[in-house]
């Protein structure tokens, strides 16, 4: 082996200027808009080609098959589609049109009234907020059947605390999310109540001393963020409560949270990524620094911007925002479509 001596330092030394201003000049990774899902299209085929009807939420499983829940129209659109690994869309849940029956039967054959939110149990099933029948229905992907897992679409209040969750009534469903262990499903309303289902017995309860809003998430912490209204709240896992945004914090920005943002993601580094859905904007909450910025949207409604930086793609009215293999997902509603941000 070779080493350098003191004399020849001086002759490498041009070398290393340029190998610096190399690392300064040479463009950084960027961040870029692609879609996933939207198009004239139809089952069986490519994903981003295919018509979607008001995506509202975005989830995966652990094969990394991704699944669409389409809120729908007043005449169709009431499904849970699934996009595998290849691209390739097919239709698993919901026949599209609007209804409320189907329990017991082939889950393609079963009605949906707007679907809020899906997530996939950590038994590999899939649950789905379906809004308007106040009710959490499961489709069971090895047997393809439907079934309520939760509510009675009987009432509006919350009520049945303490009982099987299939037999209470729920004051609307909105939001989903599966605590860390899996153990636990929590669901929001539309009103002041956060629920919790037990997994193992089913028993559902009200969260105590938390205020309710329309969407949820929990980080790997087990912080549960809460957003309603203008406010973005958490609840500690030891029960505290906190206001994170309002009409005054504001995180640093210029822009207070729109009324009501619709879901709420989690990303790796546990920040808050929020669809602020009347600003068409997808925004993060950073907990670690208090911030309060914009990932995508320029605040405009509007569909331009597809292969570029997300700064410069438009949204309208975004409702669904996951984060997953280091990439975000985000159910561009109005627009019928599912757009990714990735790694150029």
């Amino acid at each position: 082996m070779r080493f350098t001596t003191r004399s020849e330092l001086p002759t490498l030394a041009p070398v290393f200027a340029l190998l610096l201003s190399l690392a300064f000049t040479l463009p950084a990774r960027a961040d870029k808009v692609t879609l996933v899902a939207g198009g004239s299209g139809g089952d069986g085929g490519p994903a981003n080609q295919a018509k979607v009807s008001r995506p509202f939420a975005v989830a995966f499983d652990q094969s990394g098959n991704m699944f669409i829940g389409q809120f729908g129209t007043k005449t169709d659109g009431h499904q849970v589609r699934k996009v595998d690994t290849k691209g390739i869309i097919t239709t698993i849940a919901g026949t599209g049109k609007p209804g409320a029956g189907g329990d017991g039967g082939p889950a393609t054959k079963g009605e949906f009234n707007f679907i809020h939110d899906i997530v996939v149990g950590p038994d590999g099933n899939l649950y789905v907020a379906d809004s308007s029948n106040r009710k959490v229905r499961k489709t069971d992907v090895k047997t393809g059947l439907l079934t309520t897992f939760a509510g009675t679409a009987e009432g509006k209040g919350a009520t049945g605390d303490g009982g099987p969750a299939d037999q209470a009534s729920l004051d609307g469903v909105a939001s989903l999310w599966f605590s860390n262990d899996g153990a636990t499903l929590y669901l929001s309303g539309f009103s002041k109540f956060i629920r919790t289902i037990d997994m193992k017995t089913g028993i559902i309860n009200t969260l105590k001393n938390c205020s309710g809003g329309r969407s949820i998430a929990m980080d790997s912490k087990g912080n549960l963020y809460i957003a309603g209204g203008p406010i973005l709240r958490v609840r500690t896992p030891d029960g505290t409560m906190k206001v994170l945004l309002d009409e005054t914090q504001l995180g640093g920005s210029n822009l207070p949270l729109a009324g009501n943002p619709k879901h709420l993601g989690i990303d790796a580094q546990d920040n808050v990524l929020i669809c602020d859905e009347l600003h068409h904007l997808l925004r993060k909450y950073i907990p670690a620094e208090g911030k309060l910025v914009t990932l995508m949207g320029d605040g405009k409604p509007g569909s331009d911007g597809v292969g570029g930086p997300p700064e410069k793609a438009q949204l309208k009215n975004p409702h669904g925002v996951t984060f997953h293999n280091g990439m975000i997902y985000v159910a561009d509603s109005v627009n019928d479509r599912v757009l990714k941000i990735s790694a150029d």
